[in-house]
């Protein structure tokens, strides 16, 4: 059923959860979620364009953008920024595209805060903290130290979890996918975006 307005799913939880693998495999079965554009800092490289890779902005632009209530979140790596843009995700809903983003609990907040009506947001788990604690050792980029830190930081993290819609708990690469895809699915049936159903149904 076409609705009336587009969903922003906001997807977050700790490295070592599986969100890319979650948002691959619910991409790969829903053909109407599109990922929303950030902006950022950094120069554009071979083969990108501009609104398809990236917004591309200076330091000056993007701090403008800042100023005025315009980049909803940022982060900073490697010296340069990364943010989700207000215009982006309102123009997307106005057009009635589903959009999803993969944020920090913070960044998750500030979008609910800003799109209260229109967003949606899915804390991911993973089956247990021993678990977690492997696929983070899996990995085999870091040292002891940088390990336990970044898991006691996923730790930390995992108590935000009351703050959010909805949580999926990463057990499987083909059933965690369908069940965020139920979660959206459930989400395009809210009255808020089907305002003109009586409409459509000749009433």
């Amino acid at each position: 059923m076409e609705h009336t307005r587009g969903l922003i799913t906001v997807i977050s939880g700790p490295s070592g959860t599986g969100k890319g693998t979650l948002i691959a495999g619910l991409m790969d079965i829903d053909k109407d979620i599109h990922y929303a554009i950030s902006a950022t800092t950094r120069e554009m490289r071979s083969g990108e364009a501009e609104g398809i890779s990236y917004y591309f902005k200076s330091r000056e632009e993007f701090d403008d953008l800042i100023s005025r209530g315009e980049v909803l979140e940022w982060d900073e790596f490697c010296g340069n920024r990364y943010g989700t843009l207000r215009s982006e995700l309102k123009s997307r809903i106005e057009a009635k595209q589903d959009v999803i983003l993969d944020l920090t609990v913070k960044g998750a907040m500030a979008i609910k805060k800003a799109f209260p009506d229109d967003s949606v947001s899915v804390f991911v788990l993973p089956p247990s903290i021993a678990e977690l604690e492997r696929r983070i050792r899996g990995r085999k980029r870091e040292t002891e130290k940088q390990l336990s830190a970044r898991i006691a930081e996923a730790e930390k993290e995992i108590l935000s979890v009351g703050r959010f819609d909805y949580v999926i708990v990463s057990d499987s690469i083909t059933e965690a996918p369908v069940r965020l895809k139920w979660i959206i699915d459930a989400e395009r049936q809210k009255m808020i975006r089907n305002e003109d159903i009586l409409q459509r149904m000749g009433f």
